[in-house]
């Protein structure tokens, strides 16, 4: 493998250093140079996530230790200390459309009510006596029928964000993204993920209790969601749905 071949791989792949202490179990790997394994943690019986660990246990965190091996160099290190717990997006792709693809838009409601409560306390005379409070309860569920719901709804969404690597002041760091839509907006320019890439935005919107429920997210048109019939990662143009 020539040195360009070599760099490019390691571009486009991942390792994570991890130094660990404890009982788990080794791998017999004897390869003599510096290397990083491929890992494999299998989310369903079709999707997987893999990435490639500095380490020659046989299982990290969840992730499976196989033979396929990069070496490395002392610079590429560095690299790898600073992208901890991120993947290559493009090689798991699959895994992030399924992410998108788990996600829906959902709605909540505000509720509030009062209760009379009987409470106790120790008076100025070291007596202990009762009295009753007013006690006020309000939060937000996503019962719709709830006889306390004043009418106050939030239509809630789901948005996605990568990293990408930069170097500054001498030293690699992470850079976070916006929050997209479609993570094919972000994926060349940012092209690191977390298995947990996603964050949720709300907007608020007032109704009469009587009318709660019969909404549906379908009733809004708010956000824009990826076009999950598409599910071509190197489309150019992607194409975003109400």
């Amino acid at each position: 493998m020539n040195n360009k071949t070599k760099k490019s791989i390691i571009s486009a792949l991942l390792a994570t250093t991890i130094f660990l202490t404890g009982c788990g179990k080794k791998s017999e790997c004897v390869i003599p140079t510096r290397h990083v394994h491929k890992y494999t943690k299998e989310i369903t019986d079709t999707i997987t996530i893999e990435k490639y660990l500095d380490s020659e246990y046989l299982s990290v965190h969840g992730y499976d230790w196989n033979e396929e091996y990069i070496e490395i160099t002392k610079e590429d290190e560095e690299l790898y200390k600073v992208i901890k717990n991120v993947f290559v997006g493009r090689d798991n792709w699959n895994y992030l459309y399924n992410v998108m693809a788990s996600h829906h838009d959902y709605l909540e409601f505000y509720y509030e009510y009062y209760t009379y409560e009987t409470r106790t306390r120790t008076n100025s005379k070291g007596e202990t006596e009762t009295y009753t409070e007013r006690v006020h309860h309000s939060g937000w569920h996503t019962d719709p029928k709830d006889s306390d719901n004043t009418g106050e709804t939030r239509l809630y969404h789901h948005r996605y964000y990568g990293y990408r690597v930069i170097y500054q002041n001498g030293k690699y760091k992470l850079e976070q993204s916006k929050a997209v839509d479609d993570i094919r907006e972000i994926i060349n320019d940012y092209p690191y993920f977390s298995e947990d890439c996603v964050t949720k935005v709300y907007k608020d919107f007032k109704f009469w209790p009587h009318e709660l429920p019969f909404l549906s997210t379908e009733d809004f048109d708010t956000f824009e969601g990826p076009d999950l019939t598409n599910h071509n990662l190197d489309d150019s143009k992607v194409k975003i749905r109400k």
